[in-house]
């Protein structure tokens, strides 16, 4: 791989949203001890994309200061060859993975299977390890009835699959147009999200599911769901319910684990799991996927490809 005094990669230039971005030219990285370059062949775009640009992060020991690499997820190629996909895990301190190479911990990096496009790799870190954490967190088991809320979204699309996978029935809360998309990712039982939800998971399973997964902050309504003495597990930490009937909720939080992120890989090459990519799009129509990312209602993840 030749040595190039510069890169492209997508900036942050103010915290205005989308308008605060900027294509331009970034120094080439440089590895320290313990890091390596990949090449990045894709990067997709999440929600949490969307809270970098208005400076979500900044209360949360974000870095305030400019130009910002945007980008968590990525797949691509070391310099010795090597196929590997990865999250970086503090892109709020300024660098992120969209770019054409960046500089990582070795040891965030899993290894991408020959039969598992770039696109696909890079749709997979951030929500198919979160969803792995809320079924660890909840310690879901056969015969365990799940409620996943947003079981069409990518977290909970994938949270529905690997719960499926274990032996548990899968109740799906979704809006009204997207349970046919929640069938096609393992659920079992649709209800609608709204004022009815709990009614129609207590038809399903009247003492109340054993565990639900909340991958969208529905909060209190979904807790509602859960039978005394369930389990709780949240990927949205501002709002979380009180503890109540012997349920103590919980939130995780995603962090780099190359080994699960090698397993989740594996189940997608072996037809385990779908990792779905809605649309993908070249580094300089980055603007493009911030929008349509933006804009909702996406059954997959946007992809840029330096």
């Amino acid at each position: 791989m030749p040595d190039f005094p510069s890169v492209r990669a997508v900036v942050l230039n103010s915290f205005t949203g989308i308008d605060g971005l900027e294509l331009t030219e970034v120094s080439d990285p440089t590895p320290s001890d313990g890091e390596e370059v990949v090449q990045v062949r894709a990067a997709s775009l999440g929600p949490w994309d969307l809270s970098s640009v208005d400076g979500a992060f900044v209360a949360m020991g974000g870095s305030g200061e400019f130009p910002q690499v945007q980008g968590w997820d990525f797949a691509g190629e070391t310099r010795d060859g090597r196929r590997v996909l990865g999250f970086v895990p503090q892109p709020w301190m300024g660098v992120g993975s969209f770019a054409e190479r960046i500089a990582v911990a070795s040891a965030i990096l899993a290894t991408l299977p020959e039969t598992l496009g770039f696109e696909q790799g890079s749709a997979l870190p951030v929500c198919g390890l979160t969803a792995g954490l809320l079924l660890e967190a909840a310690a879901v088991k056969e015969g365990d009835f799940v409620l996943v809320t947003g079981a069409a979204g990518m977290v909970g699309g994938f949270a529905s699959q690997l719960a499926r996978s274990r032996g548990a029935h899968v109740v799906a809360a979704v809006r009204q147009d997207d349970g046919d998309e929640a069938r096609r990712l393992g659920a079992q039982t649709i209800v609608t999200t709204g004022p009815d939800m709990e009614a129609e998971v207590r038809r399903t399973r009247q003492r109340g599911v054993e565990v639900c997964l909340d991958t969208v902050g529905l909060g209190e309504g979904a807790l509602a769901c859960v039978r005394d003495g369930g389990a709780f597990v949240t990927t949205v930490p501002w709002g979380m319910p009180d503890a109540a009937r012997g349920i103590s909720p919980e939130a995780v939080q995603v962090q780099p684990d190359a080994v699960a992120a090698a397993e989740l890989a594996a189940g997608v090459t072996a037809g385990e799991l779908t990792v779905r990519v809605a649309e993908t799009l070249p580094l300089d129509r980055f603007r493009e996927g911030y929008s349509r990312l933006k804009s909702g209602g996406l059954r997959g993840k946007i992809v840029l490809t330096p």
